[in-house]
């Protein structure tokens, strides 16, 4: 065998650079290896392979060498100079963890609000009585009001807010479980995305829609569709 020849064959058998795909909650992890004579060389042909994941996959590609999307949203926060706030019913808190659990945080996380009950959506977030009344806790008025109301309330450049039916049951307004409205308030303007997973586990439907807020950020963020 030829060294033309053995070298062929080591590339079909043995594929260089590698990609091995990871399946989290509400994303993936794609992971790059290359076996190369030096780092430089190993880096080279790991960026040359991840461009046919951007050209496949595009916008939805948000970072690397990342451990999630909330440290692409304070990294591209910090890098504006920009300060973040949260209003959450249904999440409970988990987009303020995630954001907090980072080195940094401080520089750009103002506060935020647990709202789980209606009252304190109206009393403490400003979210007025009448839109409650017509519109129920689990909408989109409802969302782009918490929002508003977290971003007016500590002063922060724009806000983030979560409001949704985890389950077991649907709302007593009959709003399915799966059904999560998340609102973002900016300097231009209220934007709100519907999400619907579908009858999930409560702790499954708590994590996506904290990923979806996230990622409702980073689009804002960076001049995406959102």
């Amino acid at each position: 065998e030829s060294d033309i020849e053995y070298q062929v064959r080591d590339l079909l058998e043995n594929p260089n650079p590698t990609a091995a795909i990871y399946c989290k909650t509400g994303e993936c992890e794609i992971r790059i290896t290359a076996r190369a004579r030096s780092d430089e060389d190993g880096e080279k042909m790991c960026r040359a392979y991840a461009k046919k994941f951007y050209d496949m996959l595009g916008d939805a590609v948000y970072d690397e060498d990342v451990a999630g999307l909330e440290e692409t949203v304070v990294h591209t926060l910090q890098e504006k100079g920009l300060t973040i706030a949260t209003a959450e019913s249904c999440t409970g808190g988990r987009v303020a963890e995630r954001l907090t659990a980072l080195p940094g945080a401080s520089q750009v996380y103002r506060g935020g609000v647990v709202s789980y009950w209606t009252q304190v959506k109206a009393d403490v977030l400003g979210v007025s009585q009448a839109l409650l009344e017509e519109h129920g806790a689990v909408s989109a008025e409802t969302a782009r009001a918490m929002a508003e109301g977290a971003r007016r309330i500590t002063g922060a450049d724009i806000a983030v807010s979560v409001t949704g039916v985890a389950g077991p049951d649907p709302d007593e307004r009959g709003v399915p479980v799966g059904i999560v409205y998340i609102g973002l308030a900016t300097p231009d303007g209220t934007f709100c995305r519907k999400m619907d997973s579908g009858r999930r586990r409560r702790d499954r439907i708590r994590g996506l829609a904290t990923n979806h807020a996230f990622d409702l950020i980073r689009r804002y963020l960076t001049g995406l569709p959102i």
